[in-house]
């Protein structure tokens, strides 16, 4: 069953592969009276790792299915230079049918100098409100990182990383540490995988880092989280085979390890879809809006199935922990949780 639904995934998004490849004249010859989206994804985005990307692009495939009459151009734009043509076609030919997506905060300085014209348009993760109309949203994440690391204070936590600089994993991983530590009051075990994205797409590197090194041989209470993309693969593929505790991050990671109590749920699917819809209704977007613990777009996911392991399993790890502990932890932490995301801006 699992590989089953990996391969689906994995075909979905060669699909997305696909349409990566539309072009500026295609977004030139719909009429006018159709309504028409357009999704400009980061030049330096990448898809494969269940992340940011592939979540909108899920939602925003799901709206089309939806509302079988909008046309959706789904474009990954090959340099910053490229995306600023784009963007500069859109505001130029811009109808009250049509709308834009900017995918990412490297959209943030660009969007800065557009004029929007007829044509609405969103500024995905920015928590600038434009001088020139631009709607921007932001989906803050560090509130509900600092409450996964509050949930994990009775394991030994290892935080993987995929590499130093980028806003959002900065975030969620300096989240669990620092609820990992104010909650349990000690310090967790970081590990930074490259020095670039392609720490992101190295799950057989991390597996083989986790098999060879003693730490992990064997360790009774070590809880894993996988901050670093497609390469937490890695991760839950030892989890899964050694008995060792895992952290979902970002969507329900369920499927990818029994021995996972929770995963941080990050639904920017849910946010896009909403825009969506509400463009298609004919209702205004707000100039600004943060989105996290406080509206249900950042919460917790208890794994079914890991609680439901047959007892003759626990064997292998002493203390093994039940549901209510954690619920009972979140319920304990989740007020905090709450101020931490209100203080921090990402």
């Amino acid at each position: 069953m699992k590989q089953k639904i990996l391969y689906s995934y994995i075909l979905l998004l060669s699909f997305a592969t696909f349409f990566t490849a539309c072009s500026k004249d295609e977004l030139q010859v719909e009429s006018p009276s159709r309504k028409d989206l357009t999704v400009l994804f980061a030049w330096n985005s990448g898809f494969s790792g269940a992340g940011y990307d592939d979540a909108i692009l899920k939602s925003v495939s799901e709206s089309q299915a939806a509302h079988l009459d909008m046309k959706v151009h789904l474009i990954r734009p090959k340099s910053q230079a490229e995306a600023l043509a784009l963007m500069n076609n859109f505001t130029t030919n811009g109808t009250a049918e049509k709308a834009l997506i900017l995918c990412g905060p490297q959209y943030e300085s660009l969007a800065q100098e557009l004029h929007p014209g007829a044509g609405r348009i969103l500024l995905v993760d920015s928590q600038k409100e434009m001088p020139n109309g631009l709607s921007t949203l932001q989906l803050k994440r560090y509130g509900g990182a600092w409450l996964a690391g509050a949930l994990s204070k009775r394991h030994e936590l290892h935080i993987f990383k995929a590499f130093d600089g980028d806003r959002m994993m900065d975030a969620v991983a300096d989240g669990i540490e620092d609820g990992y530590r104010d909650a349990g009051g000690q310090e967790c075990h970081r590990i930074v995988l490259a020095d670039s994205y392609r720490g992101t797409n190295m799950p057989d590197e991390l597996f083989t880092l986790l098999n060879t090194r003693d730490e992990y041989y064997d360790a009774v209470n070590v809880c894993l989280a996988p901050v670093c993309g497609a390469s937490r693969m890695g991760a839950y593929a030892y989890s899964h085979n050694h008995y060792m505790y895992s952290m979902g991050i970002g969507e329900d990671c369920s499927m990818f390890s029994d021995w996972l109590p929770y995963s941080l749920i990050y639904d920017m699917g849910e946010i896009i879809k909403t825009y969506i819809n509400q463009w298609l209704a004919g209702q205004s977007w707000p100039v600004h809006k943060d989105f996290g613990l406080s509206t249900g777009h950042v919460r917790i996911l208890y794994n079914d199935r890991f609680f439901g392991l047959p007892t003759h399993v626990h064997r292998y790890r002493e203390n093994f922990p039940q549901r209510d502990e954690y619920e009972a932890l979140e319920a304990q932490y989740i007020e905090t949780a709450k101020e931490k995301e209100m203080t921090h801006a990402y």
